[in-house]
């Protein structure tokens, strides 16, 4: 690897873009608690959440090795509280790794029916570690050879909706909630089939942008898993990992089934959508003189008025970024502002809306925080406060809940987001949400959950901090609103299996149902307006989530029945032990290697390894390689390595040694080749890059330097003193960088590329040659800036038009060109360490031959227009593909090459005829997302041409070019 590969891939690595996915922040003091099968890792603060989380990791573990066979080896399980989102993620690579987020689920209805959150999520990811950890037959004799590889684990080749299905199936069934107890799922399924819509198999996709998104593989997967656990006995799961496991070619899903099941998945699942279709009956609507306001689906939630004619919701469409919307009776909508977040938004008596939304905090820490709204601008109340759910009274005073490790609380703010004191306070696995003020600004409605999964509604007076219990039970409760005069409070209860409204009293125990949702399909986030005489709220349909309004609401009939008494709640159980400080070296070990099989330089093969590592907080990432010929000459080894264990900046270190073919030599002026003359480099380089983390935008600030050493050989040795003595030398080529990168683009749901934004890049770079400073010394700078403006016109995504442009420079004294032509793309890895696509070129041109022009100077420019075509969401039929969208774009390049004055190396530049003589071209292209032996991963596949139309005979181009390319050209 020469010194400008490694510092290009160290700074491929410093400057990628960030988006709001935390991972555990490496820069934390960590301490370690060993129990039998786990080593638990916290960051301090967190030992208790640690020791719940070892206990109920245990009770997972013993509970699922009753069902699959055990992994192999302790596993690492992470307990973070970096992101006030719910959340956890597994891998079996490079050995097995829980990592869980330890925010509780408030925000989250599919996931707040829960005995113990931390159990919950650690039994939905330990059963991914049980699952995919597997490698049997042929599979476990190439593990027992190159260790825990990352393409040698069969189960992982399988399709999301099994991976995520047979996670949320256990989840269920060994732990007294699970998203198979709660309605959300078995909605999706009842939405779908009222309108005739429900999914083939082959659209169960993580990759799917057609509603509910990835969401569709957990979903359907798990309600068909347990149908076939139902219709051929839970132990033949067991047998379905087992034949996963063994098969040779891992994409047999169909044969795999048969083994276990003896049926196909294809024809079990088409017995499922039959059962489903035949039991859903008609389609009512949610509530008598219902009319939606709302037609584009995907998500909308909770609905607030602002008057008696006007509300306000938030949404995602699918076509634009999360945000607010006015919405009138008529169903005109109109958009105020973009939202990192969804959630409600509330009118404030001044003017505004108050809401809570996502920001980073730090590099690795995601923080829910108020923020206010008006006339078009949004002023942040609070920083790293952990505030959602907000709502106000009339005075300005507002109620929050708090989110904490595995509990939240409530707090009360003044107008400004100064905190005036603690509302509920909540202990381990005990959370508050959903509070609302009643009209009157003289009571709370709030929902409390404690340890053990019990749900109550409580109505808290404000001014003596008392409260009273209207509702409880094991189900989920949810979304309180007040009736106008403050005497009663709706809300929405699962407590006969489907999201219901439901009207309790403020004045006095008992409840009173308003509206049963029997026949419908759920309703959510209600709110009375101002009058009191309409409700607005949300249904679900087949297309995702829609607003609507509702008047003279009409009561079922009373059932006048006290609520439950508090059930008596077990307290956590608690994992035993020593904490000890945390040491990355263990889980930071190779694992696995992969062989290298190449040509040697000196002809022959190379032969080698190739592992990387990181520990489990990924404070220490390394890849290495290391080869020699088949004679043991010529050793090539790289290492790239970086540190993040400081808060900032990250450092990156790369060292190798690489031998090149540079010639070869001959006999005199005849052909007779008599051997080879090598070039080795040795390169060694230091960077650190500054991150600067935004939802909406990202910054990077990238330094650093290397030193590399090049000296000649020959092969033979001993025809090198026949050489110039300019061979005979070794040299060294010392070098600095500065490269940074700044961009805002937006990438709604369904978007065919970046929108509505600029992406902004530049890299410095100085090199000079150690014995002769003053005349060797170089610098180059190169920059680039891409914008793009998306046109709101028919099709499933926005139309854009995207402008390119690149510049750059080079001394006099520069060693290498700048090249123009080639088409730009990226690359993809088919199995490790093959690797196809021409990666991204600065100064792309297509239809022309890479280096067709190239200088000291060089420039291009790139406009093109791009317009979805299709939406597809499917796959063909069992096979291992998914079509996700398509679109097609039209395009005109054009560039050029320019040349200093007496370049000190006559070869950087082309010859004169070429210098300043631009290049150009237009064409078209077919743009395929698309997942290709996976189901779950589209990649983006272009097909195009091109045509000349400036510089073709000047450089002998093609009259037409036809290509192929992986990725997007920028």
């Amino acid at each position: 690897m020469s010194c400008d590969r490694a510092l290009l891939l160290l700074l491929l690595l410093a400057v990628a873009p960030l988006t709001a996915e935390a991972q555990p922040s490496p820069y934390k003091r960590y301490r370690t608690l060993d129990t039998e099968h786990f080593h638990v890792h916290v960051p301090v603060g967190l030992e208790l959440e640690g020791r719940v989380a070892g206990a109920a990791a245990e009770r997972a573990y013993g509970q699922l090795a009753k069902e699959l066979r055990p992994p192999r080896g302790p596993i690492d399980l992470v307990v973070t509280d970096d992101a006030d989102y719910s959340n956890g993620y597994a891998t079996p690579i490079p050995n097995n790794r829980i990592v869980v987020f330890a925010t509780p689920p408030v925000e989250s209805n599919s996931l707040r029916l829960n005995e113990d959150w931390l159990a919950l999520v650690i039994t939905h990811e330990l059963t991914h570690i049980f699952h995919l950890d597997r490698a049997d037959g042929l599979w476990g004799v190439a593990q027992h050879i190159f260790g825990r590889a990352p393409g040698l684990f069969p189960n992982s080749y399988g399709p999301s909706w099994l991976t995520e299905g047979l996670a949320v199936y256990y989840e269920s069934r060994l732990t007294p909630g699970g998203r198979l107890k709660d309605a959300e799922h078995k909605m999706f399924a009842r939405s779908a089939a009222l309108e005739n819509r429900l999914p083939q198999l082959n659209e169960l996709s993580l990759g799917s942008a057609i509603f509910p998104g990835g969401t569709i593989a957990y979903a359907y997967g798990s309600l068909f898993v347990d149908y076939l656990s139902r219709a051929r006995g839970d132990t033949t799961i067991a047998h379905l990992v087992d034949a996963q496991s063994r098969q040779l070619i891992p994409w047999r899903m169909n044969h795999a089934s048969s083994s276990a099941f003896g049926i196909s998945f294809d024809d079990a699942f088409r017995a499922w959508r039959d059962s489903v279709q035949r039991t859903v009956g008609a389609a009512t609507a949610p509530l008598d003189g219902w009319r939606e306001l709302t037609h584009h689906g995907y998500y909308a939630q909770d609905p607030r008025w602002l008057n008696d004619s006007t509300l306000v919701y938030a949404s995602n469409d699918g076509r634009t970024t999360s945000a607010e919307y006015i919405l009138g009776l008529n169903g005109d909508r109109s958009r105020l502002g973009r939202r990192n977040s969804l959630g409600p938004n509330i009118p404030l008596a001044n003017g505004g809306l108050l809401f809570a939304q996502l920001e980073f905090t730090s590099p690795s820490e995601v923080r829910s925080d108020l923020y206010v709204e008006r006339g078009g601008k949004q002023r942040r109340l609070t920083k790293g406060q952990r505030l959602v759910q907000p709502d106000v009274r009339k005075d300005g005073t507002i109620v929050a809940v708090q989110l904490a490790a595995t509990r939240t609380r409530l707090i009360l703010l003044d107008s400004n987001g100064r905190a005036q004191r603690r509302l509920r306070d909540g202990s381990s696995d005990e959370t508050w949400s959903d509070p609302r003020w009643s009209p009157d600004g003289n009571l709370i409605a709030a929902v409390h959950r404690a340890h053990g999964g019990s749900f109550t509604l409580e109505i808290i007076d404000y001014a003596t901090g008392e409260s009273r219990v209207v509702e409880r039970g094991p189900w989920l409760i949810s979304s309180p609103a007040w009736s106008a005069n403050s005497g009663a409070v709706y809300y929405v209860s699962e407590e006969f299996g489907i999201p219901s409204l439901m009207r309790a009293t403020a004045v006095a125990g008992g409840r009173v149902p308003m509206q049963r949702v029997g026949e419908g399909n759920g309703i959510f986030s209600p709110d009375v307006s101002p009058s009191g005489n309409q409700l607005a709220a949300v249904t679900l349909r087949a297309d995702g989530y829609h607003v609507g309004v509702a008047g003279e609401l009409r009561p079922a009939g009373p059932i006048l029945r006290p609520p439950a008494d508090a059930p008596v709640i077990e307290s956590e159980h608690l994992a035993a032990g020593e904490y000890h400080r945390y040491s990355p070296w263990r889980s930071a070990l190779p694992m696995y290697w992969n062989p290298i099989l190449e040509d040697a330089p000196n002809g022959g093969l190379r032969l080698g390894a190739t592992t990387s590592g990181h520990d489990v907080i990924s404070r220490h990432i390394y890849e290495l390689s290391a080869a020699t010929t088949t004679k043991g000459t010529y050793p090539t080894a790289s290492l790239v390595y970086r540190y993040a264990g400081l808060r900032r900046p990250l450092f990156d270190f790369a060292i190798s040694q690489d031998y090149t073919r540079e010639a070869s030599l001959k006999n005199g002026g005849t052909t007779d080749v008599v051997g080879n003359l090598l070039r080795r480099t040795q390169s060694t380089s230091l960077g650190g890059t500054f991150v600067h983390a935004r939802v909406r935008t990202y910054a990077s600030l990238s330094f650093g330097g290397g030193v590399e050493r090049r000296k000649f050989m020959t092969d033979p040795v001993g025809l090198l003193k026949q050489l110039d003595p300019s061979f005979a030398r070794e040299y060294q080529y010392p070098s600095v960088y500065l490269a940074g990168q700044w961009g805002n683009t937006q990438r709604p749901t369904l978007s065919i590329s970046a929108e509505d934004g600029v992406s902004l890049a530049f890299t410095a770079r100085g090199r000079t040659r150690s014995d002769s400073v003053s005349e060797r010394a170089s610098a180059s700078v190169i920059g680039t800036a891409a914008l793009f403006k998306s046109l709101d016109l028919p099709g499933y995504a926005h139309h854009v038009i995207a402008l390119r442009l690149a510049g750059g420079y080079a001394d006099r004294r520069a060693a290498s060109s700048l090249s123009v032509g080639g088409t730009s793309g990226g690359t993809i890895q088919i199995i490790p360490t093959y690797t196809v696509g021409e990666g991204r070129r600065t100064f792309g041109v297509r239809g022309f031959e890479s280096g067709s022009v190239f200088g000291t100077r060089a420039a291009t420019a790139t406009l093109e227009y791009r317009a979805p075509l299709g939406l597809g969401g499917r796959g063909i039929g069992s096979l291992p593909f998914f079509f996700d969208r398509s679109s097609v774009s039209a395009f005109v390049d054009a560039g050029i090459a320019g040349c200093g004055a007496a370049p000190l190396n006559p070869g950087v530049c082309a010859p004169s005829r070429f210098l300043d003589q631009a290049i150009a071209s237009t064409g078209a292209e077919l743009v395929l997302s698309a997942a290709i032996f996976d189901w779950d991963a589209p990649q983006k596949l272009r097909a195009g041409f091109a045509v000349p139309v400036a510089g073709r005979a000047l450089v002998g181009a093609k009259r037409v070019s036809v290509y192929a390319a992986y990725g997007l050209s920028f």
